[in-house]
């Protein structure tokens, strides 16, 4: 960011050393709609530990609700012409175990991610439609 190369990072953090209980649903339906969305498949789709310009902040509002705001915005920074850059970083988080809180919070975030990628695919149809006047 400092040195100009990107308007968005996107913090990629070492594999955890103690293994998660999800199975990776949710990372896998964000990757594959950032890549069916703007031909880039992040690493890290989820990772919240991000840097944008204020340019960049401003280019995204509003912000998806929820555990979808990582999702969308790389695809409406990307789609906007945005540079998005995913940086290593040594951090660790907090991994969720398997229990039904765990579980509960995976789904949320599953719900949250495929309403930004539908609402963003529904505003892409639209789009197409009204340029084609059908």
């Amino acid at each position: 960011m400092l040195a100009g190369e990107a308007d968005m990072t996107i913090a990629v953090l070492p594999r955890q050393s103690s293994p998660g209980g999800g199975r990776g649903l949710v990372v896998g339906l964000a990757r594959r709609g950032t890549l069916a969305a703007t031909g880039w498949s992040p690493q890290q789709p989820l990772s919240g530990m991000r840097c944008l310009s204020r340019e960049a902040f401003a280019a995204a509002q509003p912000l998806a609700r929820g555990w979808g705001v990582e999702t969308a915005l790389t695809i409406d920074l990307l789609r906007g012409g945005y540079r998005v850059v995913e940086v290593p970083c040594a951090l660790q988080h907090r991994v969720s175990g398997t229990d039904l809180r765990a579980q509960l919070h995976r789904a949320a975030q599953y719900r949250d991610v495929a309403l930004a990628l539908a609402q963003r695919h529904l505003a892409d149809r639209l789009g197409r439609l009204r340029r084609t006047g059908g």
